[in-house]
């Protein structure tokens, strides 16, 4: 069995990619840039000429003092997490129906209501902002069509610098990290899968602050040609 100072050592390798394709794959993530705008009682899909502009869309809703705006930006990321599969094909429709159950479930009184989602949301924010991103996981897996997948993309839109999303992809991809995924090869739950988050976490900012290092040349390029600097959630996107 492996100890934790075993997994963690090992968790703190590298993934072997040098940093000029870091910056190559990061400017070739190809995720769609969409989102939802306006309200709980009416939205709109719109797509954003830049990843770090559906970026901070997210991060300004989920980080309101309104609980309105906070679940709008929670049902949001439900939206933009649903819109594209793995094969690349937009699923508008489907997304949206996923955004209704949510609503609805919110609406019915799931995890307190309007106020209450909203106070999880915000609990999740200091945690992650104290590196407690595993804890952040399990708070908002609790949220309804949020489980740790789809908590790590609230997580990632809360705390751009601090967190990444993880997927089966990335599970897959890398066993280094050690998540744990059930038959469906799907993320699961278990609590030893929130703590490798946090190391996990850990790794991409550690990576981020690397390439940062090396100045403009590794400044990365996004989609409108701006040149951006390395966030934890850039990382994951280079190595997704």
């Amino acid at each position: 069995m492996t100890s934790d100072h075993d997994y963690n050592v090992k968790v703190g390798l590298l993934v072997p990619l040098t940093a000029e394709q870091f910056v190559e794959k990061r400017g070739a993530y190809s995720y769609p840039a969409v989102a939802l705008v306006g309200s709980i009682n009416g939205w709109n899909e719109t797509c954003f000429p830049s990843t770090r502009q559906v970026d901070d869309h997210h991060h300004d809703l989920l980080t309101s003092h309104d609980s309105g705006r906070t679940v709008m930006g929670y049902l949001s990321t439900v939206f933009w997490g649903h819109f594209s599969g793995q094969d690349g094909r937009a699923r508008g429709r489907r997304a949206q129906a996923k955004v209704r159950q949510a609503l609805n479930q919110i609406e019915n009184g799931r995890a307190g209501g309007l106020d209450g989602a909203a106070c999880k949301i915000h609990e999740a924010l200091a945690l992650v902002e104290t590196n407690r991103c595993g804890d952040a996981l399990k708070l908002l897996s609790g949220l309804p069509q949020l489980g740790p997948v789809f908590a790590s993309k609230v997580c990632a839109f809360l705390a751009p610098t601090k967190c990444g999303v993880i997927d089966s992809i990335i599970a897959g991809k890398y066993s280094q990290f050690g998540f744990s995924v059930n038959s469906k090869g799907y993320v699961t739950k278990l609590a030893s899968n929130l703590q490798r988050y946090d190391a996990y976490c850990a790794y991409l900012r550690e990576q981020a602050e690397s390439l940062n290092q090396g100045g403009d040349n590794l400044l990365w390029k996004d989609r409108d040609n701006t040149r951006q600097r390395w966030r934890a959630v850039d990382v994951e996107r280079a190595i997704f």
